[in-house]
């Protein structure tokens, strides 16, 4: 019977796989046609791995629920959560059925969504299965006017990977219960499974301890960076409980024997030190008894970024005893080597060694390392794992605020948190794209390529979400597939010859600070190009815009800094609109700059929060002035420097805004 059980859902899983539409060429390859997306009559994120649109929606007012076995308490409570937002009520004499059928044959996470006439028909193995159903049904539901309506449809769905996830570092700059509470309820409306909560930094240690309470005293944490705030067991368990409700996983990080410096200073001892190894173990001793197993499978022990004399001594003695307390453990790579059996987080590529390992992919999707308009395209186009031969489980995208924050809302608002989630709730859960260019990490793929049309596909989604449920929640992005520039360079170079080539996006790089590349990676400082394009507007108007040049890295507060009083860069760069120089903003502190123009920023500029005006999107849009028809916008990017993020962004969020890089006659 077991055997019969596994047949069929392989069967299921291969009958979905083969009707599925695939886009293919040499260098993109995707699960679905750009039609099948654009086609959709509801943007649903993430997109499910089958689906058959019915003709037609439907009126809902009210639904009655039936169900072979009882529904655990997390599905009732969602079921509440879905008639509290959408308005619909629960009646038991209701004519419209909602009915509930275990099928243990399907995929762990998988369901079967069937909306009809008249029922809604969820079929799932589990209880993570059912909830993902629901969280589907909540985005087939929108109102028309006075009306609910729901979207009739067949879905089978499943997830790419097992785990799909987001970490927070909250050792560096504190976050209230309150505020991850609220990202736990994004990440669960978003089949989003795991939350890595990296509770220690240099800074500071954020877990309750009574066998050490010196690791919670203010004077032992950084003055600048929350001291004395910490997380109760109670709080730790409240939050993972809060967590299970919505089928997300916590994964506490301890970060073990690097970034300890709190634990240091609090202790006198060093991690690594026979001492501070007996403390770490009785640390480790209270917070699995305060965190059962049950709440707490699997720690994530750190290991990246230092150096001791004994690296394999201090990590088979602590890999063994949280073993010992039968825990999983989770690690960095690179970091200090570990066994085989061990979970390895990879945040480098190069340091990934094909020895079969399971593996959790966080490279290069660090939300902190990211401009808006080049983050997305890079999440979208990078396929999790990265060519790795090792066991894939899937990817934790990652959140570092290294820089101390005014306020703890800033490390969402100094971030394009939401938009990144979504997308990369999407990568790991439908899994679409399956092979893409790596020019993609560093651009929009070009106007006219498939690539780029699969995009724009998928930034009608973007929108569509962020129009529908993020009104009140900074979401930094509008649509950028269509915007299209003619790039040239060097200017003003006779010995060199000059470049000429199409771009496409609201940010282009002519070359990232990384050197992963640009629209120009061979460029060398003390170069200038040029970037036109055309605006067309359909009559006189004024329209917010974000301008900028460099982008700063919310990791690491080297940059160029903030331009001087009537300039737009600090590099020297302008901005013309119609053949005249756009005013720059009012900087409130013009010239300001870091101490360091390259490598990782002082402790002073480490120190100092992020001002409004240093991130296009945290600060006040450009107002432009648009006359009717085609508008003329020529950008000079000059590069200074070779740590230099050379790049620019102009970006219109206004509806019927259209870019052409030659305008066309009326």
């Amino acid at each position: 019977m077991e055997r019969l059980k596994k047949g069929y859902a392989l069967c299921w899983i291969l009958t979905s796989l083969l009707t599925t539409n695939v886009v293919c060429s040499q260098s993109f390859q995707s699960k679905f046609t750009v039609e099948t997306l654009n086609n959709a009559p509801v943007k649903l994120i993430p997109f499910p791995q089958k689906v058959e649109w019915g003709k037609a929606v439907r009126m809902i007012s009210s639904f009655r629920v039936e169900t072979d076995s009882t529904l655990p308490l997390s599905i009732q409570y969602e079921l509440e959560s879905i008639c509290h937002d959408t308005g619909i009520l629960r009646d038991d004499k209701a004519t419209d059925l909602m009915h509930f059928q275990k099928d243990p044959s399907l995929p762990d996470e998988g369901y079967h969504l069937n909306v009809t006439e008249k029922a809604i028909h969820i079929t799932a193995a589990t209880e993570k299965g059912q909830f993902y159903a629901l969280q589907t049904l909540r985005q087939l539901i929108f109102h028309q006017e006075d009306v609910i309506l729901l979207q009739q449809c067949t879905i089978s769905d499943w997830p790419a990977f097992s785990i799909r996830g987001y970490m927070l570092d909250v050792g560096r700059n504190f976050q209230s219960i309150q505020s991850l509470k609220e990202q736990l309820d994004v990440m669960s409306r978003y089949k989003l499974n795991t939350f890595q909560w990296h509770l220690t930094d240099r800074p500071a240690w954020r877990i309750e301890s009574k066998v050490h309470p010196e690791l919670n005293d203010p004077k032992n944490h950084r003055p600048s960076r929350d001291p004395g705030m910490f997380y109760t067991y109670v709080e730790i368990r409240d939050l993972i409980e809060y967590a299970a409700e919505r089928q997300i996983q916590v994964i506490p990080e301890i970060d073990m024997p690097g970034h300890s410096d709190a634990f240091t200073t609090a202790t006198g001892h060093k991690m690594e030190s026979r001492e501070g190894i007996k403390i770490l173990e009785r640390i480790l001793e209270e917070f699995f008894n305060g965190v059962p197993k049950s709440y707490c499978p699997t720690l994530h022990i750190g290991s990246d970024e230092v150096e001791i004399e004994d690296p394999k001594g201090f990590m088979d003695h602590m890999v063994n005893f949280v073993r010992n307390h039968d825990r999983e453990v989770m690690v960095w790579n690179p970091g200090l080597e570990a066994d085989d059996d061990v979970i390895r987080q990879t945040w480098k590529p190069d340091y990934v060694d094909q020895k079969g390992y399971r593996e959790v992919d966080s490279w290069n999707n660090y939300i902190n390392n990211g401009d808006p308009f080049i983050h997305i395209p890079k999440l979208f186009f990078k396929p999790i794992g990265n060519g790795s031969k090792n066991k894939i489980l899937g990817g934790i995208i990652c959140l570092w605020p290294d820089v101390n924050l005014n306020e703890e809302q800033e490390a969402i608002t100094t971030n394009p948190l939401y938009p990144s989630l979504l997308t990369y709730a999407w990568t790991t859960w439908t899994a679409d794209v399956q092979k893409a260019s790596k020019d993609y990490l560093t651009m929009v793929p070009p106007k006219g390529t498939v690539e780029n049309g699969y995009f724009d596909a998928f930034e009608k989604f973007l929108m569509h979400h962020k129009e529908a449920y993020f009104k009140n929640k900074p979401f930094p992005y509008v649509a950028q597939a269509n915007t299209v520039w003619e790039l040239s360079g060097p200017v003003g170079m006779p010995q060199k010859s000059m470049v000429k080539k199409m771009a496409s996006g609201n940010t282009v790089y002519i070359r990232d600070r990384f050197k992963q590349g640009g629209q120009f990676p061979e460029a060398q400082p003390g170069e200038t190009y040029i970037a036109k394009t055309y605006v067309h507007s359909s009559k006189e108007q004024e329209v917010d815009a974000w301008i900028s040049f460099e982008t700063p890295y919310r990791a690491n507060r080297v940059y160029s800094g903030i331009p001087q009083r009537g300039k737009w860069d600090a590099n020297g760069g302008t901005v013309l609109l119609n053949g005249q120089p756009l005013p720059s903003p009012e900087w409130k502190k013009p010239g300001w700059k870091p101490t360091k123009t390259e490598g990782w920023g002082t402790f002073q500029d480490q120190e100092t929060p992020w001002e409004k005006e240093e991130l296009y999107w945290t600060r006040e849009p450009t107002k432009l002035f648009l006359k009717k028809g085609w508008n003329e916008v020529e950008i000079k990017v000059p590069g200074t420097n070779s740590y230099q993020n050379w790049m620019f962004t102009f970006a219109i969020g206004q509806q019927g805004i259209e870019f052409s890089t030659k305008p066309v006659t009326e």
